[in-house]
């Protein structure tokens, strides 16, 4: 069916940027073994690139024991055969939760194309039963500069985000 892949999970807040495009009609399975998860899907890049039926796989594997749960994840674009592979590490820490993300992709692809690495950041800190404070940050090192490859250019984006809930 048309879902979000894997890729579109984030970090807490609204600064992270860490995938490309993030919903395929794809086929998928997902094996879930309560704190153990593994998955692949096959997945159609039609508006993903340039050229047409492409077709594109990923794949997932996550664990969580207690209050730490991590994510590994890949993706290989047949069309322009590259990939790229993202790791997300998230933990409770003190009164909120604290999470890490870091991707590494080969060059610009369906799964990720705008950088060829990447690391972010953020803190959930649940001041209250109501309201949640999240500062983030992400680098990203060696920019996209054309469709095919990256340049040598970075950048730097930080912010906080407030959620309060109403009711």
């Amino acid at each position: 069916g048309f879902f979000y892949n894997w890729w579109d999970k984030g970090l807490n807040g609204e600064t992270d940027s860490l995938g490309n495009f993030t919903e395929f009609n794809s086929i998928a399975y997902l094996y879930d073994g309560g704190s153990f998860q593994a998955g692949i899907s096959v997945d159609e890049l039609e508006g993903a690139s340039t050229k047409a039926n492409g077709v594109g796989v990923s794949g997932i594997v996550s664990a969580s024991v207690g209050g730490v749960s991590f994510d590994l994840l890949g993706g290989y674009d047949s069309e322009f055969e590259e990939g790229a592979i993202r790791a997300l590490l998230s933990a409770d820490l003190g009164p909120g939760v604290f999470q890490l993300a870091g991707i590494w992709a080969s060059d610009p692809n369906a799964y990720w194309a705008a950088s060829e690495w990447t690391v972010a950041a953020s803190y959930r800190w649940n001041a209250t039963d109501k309201l949640a404070i999240t500062p983030g940050v992400q680098y990203w090192d060696n920019l996209q500069d054309s469709l095919t490859s990256f340049g040598g250019d970075d950048m730097w984006r930080a912010g906080v985000t407030v959620d309060y809930k109403i009711t």
